[in-house]
């Protein structure tokens, strides 16, 4: 039987090997991902990195684990391009996940955030096929080229903070975005946003009365395709969404 097919035995594997990894890292001022995944990591299929990443570095029981389940499960372990906004260094860590995919499986990633100290935390995952960038994202969106948006098999916006409050300037934020890549991406692509709610009870809180609609980073996308039918599909409707385009 292989040891790997016990999830307790994978995961105490693992939790060794990254352990062994930082120890050699600082030793050996190793800042290269693929180091760790051609000496140390055994993943051979995406419910393994999966299984690996939200034991290992985020939470098995994170809302939005099933979301990226569905986002990576959909291409079988095919290589991808990714654009993430939003680097992610707290939560589900999605920029490591998506690093470590196409470093295994394959394909580009690039993330983009305005703080600078992401991509300082994170330098020691970068190569020639996985960046972070330190820009806003729309004006880093606006200034890619055509046939690399239209090379995109996943895109991931999590950018600008929502205030429950307040969330007009995120919505507004998510809705530029979505509208810089929509018309140059190819069928088939996946969009995913995170904080956009199917029911207000998600939020965690009592519903605020202030607003006759829920409140979410892809609202104002949502409302788009309202008005504009058959130009995506919904894959995925919880406290994130995940669009396809048709």
């Amino acid at each position: 039987m292989n040891k790997y097919l016990n999830p307790v035995n994978y995961l105490n594997y693992f939790t060794k090997k990254i352990k062994a990894f930082i120890k050699i890292r600082e030793e050996k001022n190793i800042n290269n991902i693929n180091y760790l995944e051609n000496k140390l990591n055994p993943i051979k299929n995406v419910d393994e990195l999966l299984n690996f990443h939200f034991g290992t570095y985020s939470d098995s029981k994170h809302i939005n684990k099933d979301m990226f389940e569905i986002l990576l499960k959909h291409f079988l372990g095919s290589s991808l391009n990714i654009l993430e906004t939003g680097s992610a260094a707290h939560g589900t860590k999605s920029s490591m996940l998506f690093a470590n995919y196409v470093t295994i499986f394959g394909g580009k990633f690039d993330t983009v955030d305005t703080n600078p100290q992401i991509k300082n935390f994170y330098s020691f995952l970068e190569s020639r096929n996985v960046q972070f960038h330190t820009q806003d994202s729309t004006k880093f969106i606006n200034n890619l080229k055509d046939n690399y948006i239209n090379s995109l098999d996943l895109i991931y916006l999590d950018s600008f903070d929502l205030d429950i409050n307040n969330p007009g300037p995120s919505q507004d934020h998510g809705l530029n975005e979505f509208l810089l890549l929509n018309t140059k991406l190819k069928k088939g692509t996946l969009i995913a946003i995170d904080d956009t709610p199917i029911s207000y009870e998600l939020f965690g809180i009592a519903q605020n009365n202030k607003f006759n609609f829920i409140p979410g980073k892809g609202r104002l996308v949502l409302d788009f395709l309202e008005k504009n039918p058959n130009l995506y599909e919904i894959l995925y409707h919880n406290y994130s969404v995940v669009l396809k385009k048709l």
